[in-house]
């Protein structure tokens, strides 16, 4: 039998509550997607009545119950989805571009002492092509941190072969509604990545993603570091002023300043990590660019391509 999970798809928006009861406390909307089924209970409270328990990450309890069905009337769908491979691993050895692991990582040092700040982020260093608000303070949100870590690296990598400029920067700041993923539309069009197959495949290690929790409301810019496909669990670099974080950091483990900047071994045990399952429930809509990235250490997952 294949490996499958259970997932309901809403095609409208849902009332949330705490019980398997329309009379209980209402927690919140549940948007249109797919989310996680944890739980379901038939003919409750009431015969012809079907409920619910969703995953649900961006409510405080992290799960909700809805109506599925009452009588004939259908609000959502019920659907065994088989779980997807893990990508294969690409090494990047030939690819134009490509940087290896260590160039990132050596330059994570330098946001150790960041703290989170939406609104005045600074870089810690010159980007080739733009002027930038530099450090101190040594504050920064999302966005820029993405930008400054990745632009250096392949800059600092590739020369001149690698360009940048203002309106690769704006991209970065997805400052036009003609795209609300412009920072993946970025890291793919300067040849810092490639695109991924779709937006719902499992993270190659070292994806840049651009999320929304809604169109287009509360966005983020983060990556992957990596997938581990037993668990589904994903090893997310930030930064953000959530999840455990005040600046820049790894979601569920802790800040560069107070964890290191070598994740804990194994760290896919842990429990307060996301699966790349509650990320897609969190963020629905998305896309992600996958990032030249070789001989890669870091996560523990893969030993360096000789």
């Amino acid at each position: 039998m294949p490996d499958t999970y259970r997932v309901a798809r809403l095609p409208i928006r849902l009332r949330g509550f705490i019980e398997p009861d329309t009379t209980s406390q209402f927690e919140g909307y549940v948007e249109p997607g797919d989310y996680i089924v944890l739980e379901e209970k038939r003919d409750f409270p009431t015969p012809g009545t079907h409920f619910a328990r969703l995953e649900m990450p961006t409510l405080g309890a992290l799960d909700t119950w809805i109506c599925v069905r009452w009588h004939t009337q259908q609000y959502a769908k019920l659907l065994n989805l088989e779980k997807p491979p893990p990508v294969a691993r690409l090494a990047f050895t030939t690819e134009p571009l490509a940087v290896d692991e260590e160039r990132l990582t050596a330059l994570l040092a330098a946001f150790v002492p960041y703290r989170y700040e939406l609104d005045e982020a600074r870089y810690p260093w010159v980007l080739p092509g733009i002027r930038l608000p530099l450090a101190p303070p040594a504050v920064n949100n999302c966005c820029t941190f993405v930008e400054a870590l990745t632009v250096k690296a392949f800059a600092d990598a590739n020369g001149t072969a690698f360009e940048w400029d203002p309106r690769r920067h704006r991209q970065m700041m997805i400052a036009s509604s003609e795209d609300y993923f412009s920072p993946v539309t970025a890291a793919v069009e300067s040849g810092m990545a490639i695109a991924a197959p779709s937006p719902d495949v499992p993270p190659h290690p070292w994806t840049l993603i651009q999320g929304w929790r809604n169109q287009w409301r509360s966005g983020h810019t983060f990556l992957v570091v990596d997938h581990h496909a037993a668990t589904d669990k994903v090893l997310l670099l930030e930064s953000n002023s959530a999840y455990g974080l005040d600046g820049v950091g790894y979601r569920g483990i802790g800040n560069l300043r107070d964890k290191g900047i070598k994740p804990p071994a194994k760290w896919w045990n842990l429990p307060d990590v996301w699966t790349w399952r509650r990320v897609c429930s969190t963020y629905l809509f998305r896309q992600q660019a996958w990032l030249k990235v070789r001989n890669r250490v870091l996560s523990g997952l893969e030993s360096p391509a000789r």
